[in-house]
Parts: structure tokens; sequence; C-alpha cells
């Protein structure tokens, strides 16, 4: 991915794409080597009761496989759909 200026809109409800990583670790405790995929966002706070936020939240979230990121841009808006690990399954781009 080249360097680029962007601009995050603020008033963005869902998720910007800032970057991502993938490779290869081996679990403490094991041998064998696992894949890692990691996606890094930007997205709003959760707030209420007594949690006062301002700002957004720098966020990394795991992967199913790198191709979830494939032809994203730093910037771009996503729409975010997760597995029931928690994992980032599919994103959709918002224009």
């Amino acid at each position: 991915m080249d360097e680029k200026e962007i601009i995050i809109d603020t008033s963005f409800g869902g998720y910007t794409f800032v970057g991502a990583q993938y490779g290869r670790f081996t679990p403490q405790g094991e041998t064998q080597e696992r894949d890692y995929y990691n996606m890094f966002v930007l997205s709003p706070f959760a707030s209420g009761g007594n949690n006062h936020t301002v700002g957004l939240r720098a966020e990394k979230l795991r992967c199913m496989s790198n191709d979830v990121w494939n032809g994203l841009k730093p910037g771009d808006k996503l729409l975010i759909n997760f597995d029931r690990f928690g994992r980032v399954q599919a994103v959709d781009l918002v224009e």
C-alpha cells in the first residue's frame, strides 16, 4: 500500500480501514506455526451510562484471511461482517 493522506469522516458510524498485517507465528507451548491476519480500523466509541468518550477508537481486528482486505485503501469506509468467533469474514465498501 502506498502512503498517502487520508481524510477521516468522524460522523461515519462504521469502520474506516487504515491498514493490515499478516504472517506466521508459533503459539507458546506449541511447535506448529499458524497464519495470522489482522486488519486495523478506526471506529466510533459506544457511549452511554457512565461512559463518556470523544473521538475515534483504533482497533485491531482478527480476519479469516488476507482476502478480506484485498483491494482496500486506507481511508475506505466499511461495513464489516464477523463470524461466530469474532473474526472478520467479509467487508462491504460504503460510498
